[in-house]
């Protein structure tokens, strides 16, 4: 019979490798996003440019969505990045990677041209590469909204004492 005491090491030690990959899809998830933000921040008339070639915001004034939607990505980050507002983060990454990849879809169904607006270097990857991108953000948002109650460590998260 095994030693309690090797059992509950090899149970702490599978435990804090869980946290650390947790963490690590947190800062993931929260760089992705802060990357995608300032990138088109810091090329706003390139992403507006982009926009303005998709035929779904033809009559669309493309400088507000453009801002609008690099203010949503902000607002995920900062949700993300804040205990108390983390999961929400999560699910409102989740919801906004499953309409880019609707709207991937809808331009390869629809669409003679396909610009993209991503910004950064996420616009070197092709529209395949694209989707499968955002399946795995999917993903990794989905693993963290269902699991951002596992982050607790003798009352204070792991994600804090990161910080």
């Amino acid at each position: 019979m095994p030693n309690i005491q090797i059992v509950l090491l090899y149970m702490n030690l599978i435990s804090n490798y869980y946290r650390q990959i947790l963490n690590f899809l947190h800062y993931l998830l929260f760089g992705l996003f802060a990357y995608a933000s300032f990138s088109k921040l810091s090329d706003f008339d390139v992403f507006v440019n982009n926009l303005d070639k998709s035929p779904f915001f033809t009559g669309l004034n493309t400088s507000l969505l453009a801002g609008l939607l690099i203010f949503g990505e902000l607002i995920i980050m900062i949700f993300i990045f804040f205990e108390k507002t983390s999961q929400l983060g999560y699910f409102l990454s989740f919801l906004l990677f499953l309409l880019f990849t609707g709207y991937i879809l809808l331009i390869f169904k629809f669409s003679p041209y396909i610009p993209c607006s991503c910004g950064g270097l996420i616009d070197k990857l092709s529209w395949g590469q694209h989707i499968y991108f955002n399946i795995l953000f999917m993903l990794i948002s989905i693993v963290l909204f269902f699991c951002a109650d596992k982050f607790q460590n003798d009352g204070a998260t792991t994600k804090k004492k990161m910080v």
